[in-house]
């Protein structure tokens, strides 16, 4: 919850996606709590897609970083005019961050949240319900800056075949896992031996 709450004050976006860490490994004590196979399950594929949409957040920030020279969220505004593709990129791996529908970080996030539930822990539920929210208003806060603020400069900004094809790989990866998790989800479950 903290580290949700100081995210939100945060200019850089590095700053803000390691805030973002912390708060994500707080989901992860959340599924530990419930002590159960299940719980362990959880956390094998939050894990999983905690991976892809990371990464993917932090290529963007190093492509944005390489192609411009600065780290600063003001520096994302109007990205959306400069670099579609890495505004969607970025928005993909945010709203999957975030636990949005039907990617995989919100199967991820459900899952926790469910084996806490079955664990009759439902206040823990809670907490982690009020900690998706609150990490939504500072990613829309990023998305926002992408898509409905003016430019910083009107360039635009190139984005290498390396990076476009790892970031298509990212992107696939949250969108196959979030539609088809089943296969994920049983791998997980045969994973860990409880």
């Amino acid at each position: 919850t903290y580290a949700n709450i100081v995210a939100i004050a945060q200019t850089n976006i590095k700053r803000l996606l390691a805030y973002s860490g912390i708060a994500q490994m707080g989901n992860i004590l959340i599924g530990m709590a419930a002590g159960t196979k299940m719980g362990n399950d959880a956390i094998l594929f939050y894990l999983l897609t905690y991976l892809f949409a990371n990464i993917g957040a932090f290529a963007v920030v190093i492509a944005m970083s390489q192609a411009i020279g600065s780290e600063e969220i003001n520096d994302y505004s109007g990205l959306n005019r400069r670099s579609p593709f890495l505004a969607f990129s970025m928005l993909l791996f945010l709203l999957s961050l975030a636990g949005v529908p039907p990617l995989a970080g919100f199967v991820g996030k459900f899952v926790v949240l469910l084996a806490v539930v079955e664990d009759q822990r439902l206040w823990l539920a809670a907490i982690g319900a009020l900690n998706v929210a609150i990490s939504l208003y500072y990613y829309l806060m990023v998305v926002r800056r992408m898509y409905l603020r003016p430019p910083t400069a009107l360039q635009p900004i190139p984005v290498d075949p390396v990076t476009r094809c790892v970031l298509y790989a990212l992107m696939g990866g949250i969108v196959l896992i979030g539609v088809f998790q089943e296969p994920f989800l049983r791998l997980m479950a045969s994973a860990i031996q409880f």
